[in-house]
């Protein structure tokens, strides 16, 4: 490389143009410098892929990305938002401008973050900010490894006042929080003395090993990490606290529900193999109806925006079982499907998917689902409406009511909207406007311009609504949405694409959560690989046959996947407990 270098800094050779001299006849060509020699070629390292992250030797399934030629020491390190919240302590902090996450003193907000899909989850570049922190980092075949030295824990301190609730935990170094299952676990050196004042506290503590576990914790208690000096916040700390331990099996003495069981519910763990793949099959149904139990969709009450653990969900609602629901933006946390309770939509249909609807009988209808929606002005035009309190984005117009919740904050590029109450146009909102925020009083409609769609209508102009659907699905009560459409009438059906779905998604093996109908009554089935890979939508579709479906329907699965009995989370997909938008619920009738 230096040669090249000195070649290059020399003095340029003279050219001499060749042409007809008369005062000279002789003509001679000087010699021309040979090219430089080409630089070395620059080959870019295929980025690094695996489907397992062991963190203080506790692994876990998720997709990961490496890029970069050091081994030890990534350029780009590609992370699903799930895994840093759930397994890491990355803390998400709620903002008018947009959430942020915080990690060890540091915030940055989730717009700023570079983010891609992993699989099935949304992930983040998070390299730098693991080195800043002093986290290893190594990859060996698959599984990518980080780990950190177990800090001394050096003291506790309790909260006073409005903190009474408050538990900081002060240490010598950094420390990972993990929920694994229903227990928070951190790598930390402790003393019997301190792990005494654990269990004074109702933290139910557990030394195993490197990892300090607080059995029963991870729901109950959020974490936040602080730097100079390194601590780890417990809130939620105080009250009446159960040490809930993971089940290793369906709770079927429950005395909630050994009734029910006795008339005939069915909840039953087995095993099934679809072609050679063994798959894991938790499955609770029978004829509900007969039973006196019914099926009810789970939400917040009071808005859409937002997430929630499915225990929580399930116990708000008295739900004897429950499984999670239908997709939503992981990072955004609103809904991307139908969800229709007691005959309010809560979000509208999307693409065309699979949903399921119900009356108060518990019988599912199965089908694709798509909602018609026009605003007519002044008894004149008619303008067509995209999407009902839905978190997905497209050009043109789209419909929020007081069920989104009290206020809208735009979730797009630039926005303008309308306000209508009881048929005229009453307010016109800008960009500014809707960025930090506007309301949704009662009885109003909030129709939003995105995309440079045009607002269909001015102040003073009189508007109707028109809604309806292409086939009966929407006019029940009750309407959960996910996709793809697995099974309809004994036949397999399975067609991703029509509804949107992308060619990977389609491909993907995750664990599944699955609702489906048979002549034996209303099935909640969760489905994942019981020693091998966890199955596809196609494997997903051959199992709920096997075991006698007629219709079926995916719902939300890979790390979202969660079944809970009698508020016990008995199932999870990726070994933690995740937060989630919807569910489904087993209820009395």
């Amino acid at each position: 490389m230096r040669g090249l270098q000195r070649r290059l800094l020399q003095k340029p050779a003279r050219l001499t143009i060749l042409g007809r001299r008369h005062s000279a006849p002789n003509h001679r060509m000087l010699p021309i410098a040979p090219p430089p020699e080409p630089l070395p070629q620059i080959r870019a390292v295929a980025p690094r892929r695996g489907n397992t992250v062991a963190i203080d030797g506790e692994r876990v399934k998720a997709i990961w990305e490496w890029r970069g030629n050091n081994s030890t020491q990534p350029d780009q390190l590609w992370l699903p938002l799930d895994l840093l919240e759930a397994r890491m302590g990355f803390r998400r902090q709620e903002r008018p401008g947009g959430d942020a996450l915080e990690w060890f003193g540091r915030t940055v907000a989730l717009s700023r973050l570079d983010s891609r899909s992993l699989g099935d989850e949304v992930g983040f570049d998070v390299g730098d900010w693991l080195t800043s922190v002093g986290v290893d980092t190594k990859r060996k075949g698959g599984t990518l490894i980080l780990s950190l030295p177990a800090p001394a824990l050096q003291g506790l301190r309790r909260g006073k006042g409005a903190t009474a609730k408050r538990l900081v935990l002060d240490l010598d170094g950094p420390a990972f929080a993990q929920r694994i299952g229903t227990d928070w676990a951190f790598a930390l050196q402790t003393t019997s003395r301190q792990r005494n004042i654990l269990k004074q506290l109702g933290l139910h503590p557990l030394q195993e090993g490197r990892l300090l576990k607080l059995r029963g914790q991870a729901i109950r208690l959020r974490s936040l990490s602080l730097a100079t000096p390194w601590r780890l916040v417990l809130d939620g700390v105080g009250g009446r606290s159960v040490a809930i331990q993971p089940r290793r099996e369906l709770p079927i003495n429950n005395p909630a529900l050994a009734p029910y069981i006795q008339q005939g519910l069915v909840m039953e763990e087995r095993t099934i193999n679809v072609g050679v793949k063994p798959l894991r099959i938790f499955r609770i149904g029978g004829r509900l109806n007969a039973l006196g139990l019914r099926l009810q969709p789970l939400a917040q009450e009071d808005r859409q925006q937002g997430l929630s653990f499915l225990p929580e969900l399930s116990r708000s609602a008295k739900a004897l079982v429950s499984i999670n629901g239908g997709f939503f933006n992981r990072i955004n946390q609103l809904p991307l499907g139908a969800l229709r309770r007691n005959g309010t939509w809560l979000s509208g249909p999307i693409l065309n998917r699979g949903v399921i609807g119900w009356s108060r009988n518990s019988t599912l209808h199965f089908g694709r689902l798509e909602l018609l929606q026009e605003l007519q002005v002044n008894s004149s035009k008619r303008w067509r409406l995209g999407f009902l309190n839905s978190g997905y984005v497209q050009k043109g117009l789209s419909r929020y009511t007081p069920s989104w919740g009290s206020k809208y904050r735009a979730i797009s590029g630039k926005e303008q909207a309308l306000l209508i109450r009881r048929g005229v146009v009453e307010q016109e909102w800008g960009h500014n406007s809707l960025r930090q925020g506007v309301p949704i009083p009662p009885g109003t409609d909030l129709i939003v311009a995105r995309g440079g769609a045009a607002l269909p209508a001015g102040v003073g102009d009189r508007v109707k609504l028109f809604l309806w659907s292409r086939s009966a699905l929407g006019t029940h009560p009750n309407v959960l949405g996910g996709g793809p459409l697995l099974m309809q009438h004994g036949r397999i059906v399975l067609n991703g694409r029509s509804e949107g779905f992308s060619p990977g998604f389609l491909r993907l093996t995750a664990p599944r959560t699955v609702v489906g109908q048979g002549r034996d009554g209303q099935w909640m089935l969760t489905v994942h690989g019981a020693t091998t890979s966890d199955p596809t939508l196609l494997e997903t579709a051959l199992a709920a046959q096997q075991l006698g479906f007629t219709d079926a329907l995916n719902l939300d699965g890979g790390s979202s996947t969660t079944l809970v009995v009698s508020n016990q989370t008995v199932m999870n997909g990726r070994g933690s407990t995740p937060r989630v938008h919807n569910g489904l619920g087993l209820i009395r009738s």
